[in-house]
């Protein structure tokens, strides 16, 4: 029989080390890793308590807000003016307010194109085989690969030639065709990923194409849907550049945000630019709040290989 190996005994040091340097590292070891943590949390957060600091804020100089908001000494002064100026006596609604409900009004339309179209769109290229569908999908895939603002000006002079300028719903349709290529690749995914066997069950007992898609796959795609109401809705919310060359005289919030931070435009009001970029803020968060289990779920399932 072999003898069974005994490790040495540990020395008086190395007992001594253990009974009492060894904790010591670790809460050392472990307060420095918390330490950088709130570091890094610190400086992620002083942007944004900044900005609420300066919304709330009743003096008008940028260098005279304090980092940290001091609740006590808040004014809804900023938040008074953004909702009651008018640039013109004839105006129904205040600048800010109208630019606010222009900006929902299009965000809010290309996202339910987008959602019903994508849905539509990444149905037919899972379910259906027709010929060039190969074709197509590389057509959409190739044109993913040049950025959106290379066509800025071939669709400026398409919206001047038809008398298109200033319309918020064609806007719309522009984020809506920008978007379908790059949502029909992530509905595609997650729908090759719902057996087929459900839709053979369901025409068995007489459902139509139209009947599988909207009681078994939408139900069942629900969190791929929600992803891309989240990204469709983000995309027109705070763009500057194409609305500033497609709708010039009808302001969106992003453009307004320009014009009043502007040094050479009046009125220039660096604390209403805050103000009126924290209320912009709170609908996508609230919006991120709630569909952050479908973004996540969505994303991962969609990309991956049926």
């Amino acid at each position: 029989m072999s003898q069974e190996i005994q490790e040495p005994k540990p020395t008086a040091a190395q007992q001594f080390e253990d009974k009492f340097f060894r904790p010591f590292r670790i809460v050392i070891s472990s307060i420095l890793k918390y330490a950088w943590l709130i570091l890094w949390v610190m400086i992620s957060l002083a942007p944004i308590t900044w900005m609420v600091s300066a919304a709330f804020s009743p003096v008008r100089r940028l260098n005279r807000v304090s980092v940290i908001p001091n609740p006590f000494e808040w004014s809804l002064v900023n938040y008074r003016e953004i909702f009651t100026y008018r640039s013109s006596t004839g105006q129904m609604f205040p600048d800010y307010v109208e630019a606010f409900m222009r900006t929902l009004f299009i965000a809010g339309f290309s996202t339910i194109l987008t959602v019903i179209l994508s849905s539509l769109v990444g149905f037919a290229f899972t379910r259906y085989r027709f010929a060039g569908k190969k074709k197509v999908l590389l057509t959409m895939m190739v044109l993913q690969m040049f950025p959106s603002f290379m066509g800025m000006i071939a669709l400026f002079l398409l919206f001047q030639q038809f008398g298109w300028l200033n319309s918020p719903s064609r806007m719309a349709l522009i984020y809506v065709a920008g978007a379908i290529p790059y949502n029909t690749f992530i509905v595609r995914g997650f729908m090759r990923n719902i057996p087929k066997t459900l839709d053979e069950a369901a025409a068995i007992d007489g459902a139509t194409n139209l009947q599988v898609m909207l009681k078994i796959i939408v139900p069942l795609a629900t969190p791929i849907m929600g992803f891309v109401a989240v990204t469709a809705f983000m995309a027109p919310w705070m763009d500057y550049i194409l609305p500033s060359i497609l709708m010039p005289q009808n302001e969106v919030v992003a453009q307004w945000l320009f014009n009043i931070n502007d040094p050479e435009s009046q009125p220039h009001e660096p604390m209403q630019f805050m103000a009126g970029a924290l209320f912009l803020a709170v609908p996508i968060m609230l919006v991120q709040i709630y569909m952050q289990r479908y973004v996540v779920y969505g994303l991962t399932q969609g990309a991956e290989k049926g």
